[in-house]
């Protein structure tokens, strides 16, 4: 529900929804070894796809807040914004916070699932408390792993470049950290200090688990839309 519902609620803007390497469209690619390539790549095909000069305003959940962190850093000038979902990094929370261990042990066992139902529903008990919407999401998310199967490459490299991935010192842009307080497979911790770092507003929803736009996608647009409302440079006067 969550990219109608924010398309919905920007009529005048385009909602550009992108894939990370060696998954969805980007099924061919090869996953690179660092979340800075990961980023580039990315960053290449939304500029090909949006108006030069356009204000982008970034959001990214978990594996991809480390993705728009690393693009809003890397080339401040290009973004107005960003929005981080449920992320961590290296250097501002340990190991055992950035992939708590019932959360690690519970998506190990569904990696070694070889029926892609059960699979897919074992991640989805783990990253999500949204009871009402699992059968429907792991219906989902499996023709999803049917249609475009991630391999097991893409998966450990993911894992690889995540668990060495070191934050920003600084962030030029305007940023927003939303976080569930109920997120059983990376701590909220790991949220709250990045905020910290980076002297950032953070919003916490009281249920929502680690897939914020699954739990709480109504939630999610409209505290990005509070954001932007803060944020969005003033208008030029009527003549």
């Amino acid at each position: 529900a969550f990219l109608p519902a924010l398309a919905g609620a920007m009529p005048a803007s385009a909602v550009l929804p992108l894939d990370l390497p060696g998954a969805g469209a980007r099924l061919g690619d090869r996953w690179p070894l660092t979340i800075r390539a990961a980023m580039e790549m990315v960053r290449r095909e939304a500029l090909a796809r949006t108006k030069p000069g356009a204000p982008v305003a970034l959001m990214g959940v978990s594996l991809g807040g480390m993705v728009v962190m690393e693009w809003a850093a890397r080339h401040p000038a290009e973004v107005a914004s960003v929005v981080v979902g449920a992320s961590s990094a290296a250097d501002v929370s340990p190991l055992w916070k950035r992939m708590r261990p019932r959360g690690m042990t519970m998506v190990a066992a569904s990696a070694l699932e070889r029926d892609l139902g059960r699979r897919e529903a074992g991640i989805i008990r783990t990253v999500s408390n949204r009871r009402d919407l699992w059968q429907e999401t792991i219906r989902s998310w499996t023709r999803i792993q049917q249609e475009r199967p991630m391999s097991l490459a893409t998966v450990g490299g993911q894992v690889f470049a995540a668990s060495r991935w070191r934050a920003p010192s600084r962030l030029d842009v305007p940023a927003l950290f939303l976080v569930g307080k109920r997120d059983r497979l990376v701590h909220p911790d790991c949220s709250r200090q990045l905020a910290r770092r980076y002297r950032a507003e953070i919003v916490e929803h009281p249920d929502a688990g680690h897939d914020l736009t699954t739990d709480a996608s109504e939630w999610v647009v409209e505290q990005m839309l509070r954001f932007r409302r803060r944020n969005m440079p003033p208008r030029a006067p009527s003549r």
